[in-house]
């Protein structure tokens, strides 16, 4: 009886994620929370990519529109 043993390695061509977790407001029902994630070989340029998506967010209105959508009161 023989043994196989398989190795799957996977492997992105980015070395470096930042991750950001956007949130406004305090209350549990008064949240809006954004996840950002970016990828990158190289630090600076990476963090920079993170700073021009905030931006691009924020200049967007992304934030805004989130905070205005809210559930209906029925979906009948």
């Amino acid at each position: 009886m023989s043994e196989d043993t398989r190795h799957t390695v996977s492997e992105s061509a980015d070395k470096i994620t930042l991750k950001a977790d956007v949130k406004r407001g305090s209350d549990t029902r008064d949240q809006d929370k954004i996840n950002v994630k970016v990828k990158g070989d190289n630090p600076e340029a990476t963090a920079q990519k993170l700073a021009e998506t905030l931006a691009a967010l924020e200049a967007e209105g992304v934030a805004d529109t989130l905070r205005e959508t809210q559930p209906s009161g029925s979906d009948e």
